[in-house]
């Protein structure tokens, strides 16, 4: 931190360089602007959008070297915002009676290799996955994250990726506590590629990208594609450090989404208001907090947050380089997507609830 705070003074000359024109005018690209300063963002893109219209903003840089500006259709990695789909996916196979909350999902993986070495496996439930209520380790350690480091370019599948959890004290008893694991959504993302008998990518793209209209989003994406958002951190001597391949690079359950501002509104609000994705009786119960652990804020894969005007849906995402909040309020009716390829500043920047506020303010 304290090498960063060294720097200060470069970086905003760089920010003074790079800060892009105006996507869109209106109160939303005048916060934007202030907030990627304030907060030391190379770029982002927010969009709102609800019964008074819909406004996006795009500031900053997608690209560094060579500069490339942020645009509305610039494609950001979304980290763990990707849950989302992952849970839905999987509660669409519980509506059409192909899996069960209530059921051990311990037959339909026992072929993943090496999957017994995961402890308590053998009684963890659907439900349990989708609430983070296994306790099972986590598979996201310190070894992996170094090895993902050396191999940046390298797509880990689950069995690759839950290996790094094996043998690995739990957490806690299944149905006993509520931790934050992403071998739970790693899970769950074979989970529905065994049942639906094809490849994960393929099954979000039959079940959710094709019925949404989702053009420009996919599982993973490769460097050379355009359009997309490069993900940036400052390293211990605080340089800053082009560190996309890595997220570009996830494909499993817990975090595989790469996409636009506009697809993903279209996949809130196909979820979220609109019930074509769903039925709205469980979308309700997917974004009701677990009676367990109230407190936890978790419901079936869908994140709760408390907001001035009532609960939020949704989920956020973060990862060096890359940080997301995407969000739906349903009291209002609008949808809230942040995508930025930095690390704010702020342990809290608090961004869904001051974008709305400026967007109710046009």
């Amino acid at each position: 931190m304290n090498c960063r705070r060294l720097a200060a003074a470069s970086r905003a000359a760089l920010l003074t360089l790079i800060l892009a024109p105006a996507a869109h005018a209106g109160p939303l690209q005048a916060f934007l602007d202030r907030f990627i300063e304030k907060e030391d963002l190379p770029g982002a893109v927010l969009l709102v959008s609800g019964p008074d219209g819909r406004e996006i903003a795009a500031s900053g840089v997608a690209r560094r070297k060579p500069r490339e500006d942020m645009t509305p259709d610039t494609r950001f990695y979304i980290a763990s915002s990707g849950k989302l789909t992952t849970a839905t996916a999987a509660l669409q196979l519980v509506k059409e009676g192909k899996l069960q909350l209530d059921e051990p999902v311990w037959p339909k993986l026992k072929d993943v290799p090496g999957l017994a070495k995961l402890r308590n496996i053998q009684s963890v439930t659907l439900d349990q996955l989708l609430k983070h209520r296994t306790g099972l380790a986590e598979y996201y350690t310190d070894a992996f994250e170094a090895k993902a480091r050396r191999q940046p370019d390298k797509r880990f599948s689950a069995a690759e990726s839950l290996a790094f959890a094996y043998g690995e004290r739990p957490q806690g008893k299944p149905g006993r506590v509520h931790e934050y694991t992403n071998t739970n959504y790693v899970l769950l993302g074979e989970l529905v590629e065994r049942t639906d008998r094809q490849p994960f990518e393929r099954a979000l793209q039959q079940r959710i990208f094709g019925p949404v209209g989702m053009t420009h989003t996919s599982v993973g994406a490769r460097k050379t594609e355009q359009g997309l958002a490069h993900g940036y951190s400052y390293d211990d001597e605080g340089r800053l450090r082009d560190i996309s391949a890595s997220g570009w690079s996830a494909i499993t359950g817990d975090g595989p989404i790469v996409t636009t501002a506009a697809d993903y509104e279209a996949f809130l609000f196909a979820l979220f208001r609109d019930g074509k994705l769903l039925p709205k009786a469980q979308v309700a119960r997917m974004c009701t907090p677990q009676a367990e652990e109230p407190d936890s804020e978790y419901g079936l894969g869908c994140q709760v947050m408390e907001t001035p005007w009532g609960p939020a849906w949704g989920h956020n995402g973060s990862v060096p380089g890359f940080n997301a909040d995407m969000w739906y309020l349903p009291k209002l009716g609008i949808a809230v997507v942040f995508m930025t390829n930095g690390d704010p500043d702020s342990e809290d920047p608090d961004i869904v609830v001051r974008a709305v506020k400026a967007y109710l303010k046009k």
